[in-house]
């Protein structure tokens, strides 16, 4: 059996997103789908899995091989494929779906959470997981429903070293049960042992990589991923956030505890910490979103008394879902709008289009946001919220889904804007490669407490 795609080309508007492609997939294999952000990896995923052109877009050309019933999708952001309360009732409805047999589903879904190392999740409600959580459980809900054809798209994208590692590994296991397994994916760290066929996708083209090819992105790819350099604050450093004797609870269960610490003004800080355990948590206490017990202090006043408005003109939060920062319809109401309401003087008019132009979004302005790729949705949102200008932005897996020379983009950006209007720059981020140049302080979450990492930097 095989995948057979024929002399395929779609495209949402007037603009194709792929061309002429034609491949031929043996079934039972693992294929790997590199390339940049925009190059066409998603929609091929989505026509593949049914959803393209039945819900937009137009296309010409074949797929042939998928039968109806036997491919399953998992998305950039699986909060958009969630319907029910908690990761059990998700996989449940799931299988009620396929009709298969009552008796047999409380079985079949404590299977599926095991596999994918979610069980302790069954009961949590969705919206108070974070992105790495959420990932494992739709991963574990494409398990429970056995499809031959398994389809993901940056699967690994808001997960820490060590879940990505053992999900890989299993993800292999179903390939060797027989299962054809395709991922799309930016970072090729750990692939390399199980040889997976490697295509590569190239505006709206794709080939078969072969040889030294592979190996040299494979090369790329741990030479990027080698530890960060870390250092401690230095001392005259000013402060701009307090936290005392702070603590964070969900569910009953505290997340975070922490005695003493001060985050820094114009620093750019990088936060890192195993999937699940409190960093988007804290970012949601520091930005006014959620409770928390103790002091958090922001140049001196306690958050509690900020009012709301004033305060979030100070302090800016660029969601781990860009799809949640969207107020509007298009990519061009979206500018207008950050345009008008935005504080940063660097970003003027001609400057927007020249950033548009190196993010590879130009030409977009009629696209709806939605209908975005996964990795231009997150840089037109850091580009928007760039513009937006509060002297404190934390971002929460900004560079998810981006490719190197994306993330090389978004820096130089980030750089040029940093020079005209200072901002404090405090990182959540999985994604290490390209960051060794820009971070100051790494902060690091083990055991419910953050604490700084690395020796004294002396600074000329």
């Amino acid at each position: 059996m095989e995948y057979r795609i024929q002399h395929l080309n779609f495209a949402y508007q007037e603009e194709p997103v792929l061309v002429d492609l034609n491949l031929t997939l043996p079934a039972g294999e693992l294929y790997l789908f590199s390339g940049p952000s925009g190059s066409g990896k998603s929609t091929l995923l989505r026509i593949m899995a049914g959803l393209l052109p039945r819900y937009g877009g137009t296309l010409t050309g074949e797929v042939s091989g998928v039968e109806p019933g036997t491919a399953s999708l998992m998305f950039q952001d699986p909060s958009l494929q969630f319907a029910l309360d908690t990761p059990r009732h998700e996989v449940e409805f799931a299988l009620e779906n396929l009709a298969i047999p009552a008796n047999q589903i409380p079985a079949k879904v404590e299977q599926a959470l095991k596999f994918c190392q979610a069980g302790h999740l069954a009961d949590r409600r969705l919206v108070t997981l974070s992105g790495g959580e959420q990932q494992l459980v739709a991963l574990a809900i494409i398990v429970a429903m056995d499809s031959q054809l398994i389809l993901l798209d940056e699967p690994f994208a808001s997960l820490d070293h060590d879940h990505r590692t053992q999900l890989l590994a299993r993800l292999v296991e179903l390939k060797n049960q027989g299962k054809t397994v395709i991922i799309a994916d930016h970072d090729l760290q750990g692939y390399r042992q199980y040889q997976p066929t490697v295509i590569a996708f190239e505006k709206g083209r794709c080939r078969l990589l072969q040889g030294e090819e592979v190996t040299e992105r494979f090369d790329q790819a741990e030479q990027l991923a080698k530890p960060l350099p870390a250092y401690l604050p230095t001392e005259g450093t000013t402060p701009l956030f307090f936290l005392a004797n702070l603590k964070l609870i969900t569910n009953g269960a505290t997340l975070l505890t922490i005695d003493q610490l001060c985050l820094f003004k114009d620093r750019v800080t990088l936060l890192t910490g195993e999937s699940g355990s409190g960093k988007t948590t804290l970012f949601r206490a520091l930005t006014k979103l959620r409770p928390y017990l103790g002091s958090v202090t922001y140049q001196g006043q306690e958050i509690k008394q900020a009012k709301a408005a004033p305060y979030a003109r100070q302090v800016g939060l660029v969601f781990q879902h860009a799809s949640d920062q969207y107020l509007n319809v298009t990519v061009k109401e979206e500018l207008e709008l950050s345009q008008q309401q935005g504080q940063n003087p660097y970003f003027t008019p001609e400057r927007v289009q020249a950033a548009l132009k190196k993010l590879g979004l130009t030409g977009m302005d009629e696209r709806v946001v939605y209908s975005l790729s996964g990795g231009q949705q997150k840089k037109l949102q850091l580009l928007l919220m760039l513009m937006m200008g509060q002297p404190v932005l934390l971002l929460d897996e900004p560079f998810a889904g981006l490719d190197s020379k994306s993330i090389e983009v978004v820096w130089e950006l980030i750089d040029a804007s940093r020079q005209v209007w200072p901002q404090t720059l405090i990182i959540i981020s999985h994604q290490l490669a390209g960051l060794a140049n820009h971070i100051d302080y790494r902060l690091h979450l083990a055991d419910h407490h953050l604490t700084y990492q690395g020796e004294v930097h002396h600074e000329s």
